[in-house]
């Protein structure tokens, strides 16, 4: 078992306050804190110290991948940790987004290599399915509405130019995708009036207490820190959510998605590809979005259930192949499955320890540890509220 150093982003879109108050560190911070990561990822890995040397988790893994991981998992995924535990603040939207399957990135990069550059447009082979739990009240816009739910909407902002675009994709064979195509194809010249006036009429039609008034004032609000983005138009295209504590979302790939504002633990495979459809400074790759994007696919949000198999145990289903979320609740003891496999256990709140036949550790507040392949029979006691993560077959 290894303490885990976690690795903290200051990205212009974190929260001056909620990571560091979960740390019981001063607010607000000097900076923008955006992520906490736990994990193997090579942009951020976590520090462990074994032996009294200081290393990294994903040095380690990488000196004996199949001690480390066991060999089925190192096998599978590529000697890799296949899965990421993050902890996430936003304080601003994050850029609307969606990810590839395995096979979609494969073949874009199998392109991309013939042309000499493999990580033009993704830099690994693997999908990034993603899960988010909220742990406070979490903003989210994800998947894309009917097509008469925005044509709905579209009557009641009552702007000549989104009416065109509607009524042109209406006649067409897959409307949403065509919308979504229209709106991203509108000239950069164009973007800044077609914003203005969006968000106009975004704040007229908020002063309703029904959903597409929330929606409004939810864009009205991302855009005070986005102005004139035309992601403000693709927001109208998607379904806005409010995440109460406890409920999770699980986002396959090519679900279109922007996590606005809140706090949560997120789990995700261990994987940076993703394409961006507004609200960010980075490069939109406008084809390749609409290549990826489902707007069949919505997500699913819900609730965590009762795990059958562990006593004051929550589980989170997702279609991922990279991970399985529980939620352990005050546990007096809990066996952690997974033998012969690798595992993140996260402390959110409360104090737990950590036991196997071979040693114990301690975690108390916003710590974490690394469970190896050889870590067997651990067990978790204490009282608090924590996390693991798993394989999916686990």
């Amino acid at each position: 078992m290894d303490l885990l150093e976690p690795v903290l982003f200051t990205d212009a879109w974190g929260s001056h306050v909620s990571i560091a108050s979960l740390q019981g560190r001063s607010i607000p911070s000097a900076e923008p804190e955006s992520e906490l990561w736990m994990g193997a990822h090579e942009s951020g890995p976590c520090g462990i110290t074994r032996d009294g040397v200081a290393t990294t988790l994903t040095d380690a893994i990488q000196a004996d991948p199949a001690g480390e991981l066991g060999g089925q998992c190192a096998s599978d995924f590529e000697n890799r940790l296949p899965f990421l535990l993050k902890v996430l603040a936003p304080g601003r939207a994050i850029s609307i987004q969606a990810h590839p399957t395995a096979e979609q990135a494969r073949e874009i990069r199998e392109r991309d290599r013939a042309k000499g550059n493999p990580d033009a447009t993704y830099v690994d082979d693997w999908a990034k399915p993603e899960m988010l739990v909220a742990i406070a009240p979490f903003t989210v816009f994800v998947g894309m509405r009917a097509p008469d739910e925005v044509a709905s909407l579209a009557k009641r902002l009552a702007l000549p130019r989104l009416t065109t675009l509607v009524e042109a994709a209406s006649t067409q064979p897959h409307p949403s995708h065509a919308l979504l195509a229209a709106i991203l194809a509108t000239p950069a010249s164009e973007h800044t009036a077609f914003a203005r006036e969006l968000v106009a009429a975004c704040v007229r039609v908020s002063a309703s207490p029904d959903d597409e008034g929330h929606q409004c004032a939810a864009i009205a609000h991302v855009a005070e820190d986005h102005p004139d983005d035309i992601g403000l138009a693709v927001l109208l295209l998607m379904y806005h959510r409010v995440l109460e504590p406890g409920d999770y979302l699980d986002v396959p790939a090519g679900v279109l998605h922007s996590y606005v504002g809140g706090l949560g633990v997120e789990v995700l495979a261990n994987s940076d590809n993703v394409v961006r459809a507004g609200l960010t400074g980075k490069e939109l790759n406008v084809p390749e979005l609409l290549r990826i994007v489902d707007p069949e696919a919505d997500g699913s949000v819900g609730h965590a259930e009762p795990d059958p198999q562990l006593p004051a145990t929550e589980r989170f289903p997702s279609q991922s192949d990279r991970f399985a979320l529980r939620r352990l609740h005050s546990p007096d003891e809990v066996a952690i499955p997974g033998n012969g496999t690798p595992r993140i256990v996260f402390c959110l709140h409360g104090d737990v320890t950590l036991t196997t036949p071979e040693a114990t550790l301690a975690l108390g507040p916003v710590r974490a540890a690394y469970l190896s392949a050889r870590d067997h029979d651990v067990t978790v006691t204490g009282s608090g509220e924590v996390f693991l993560v798993t394989l999916p077959c686990v």
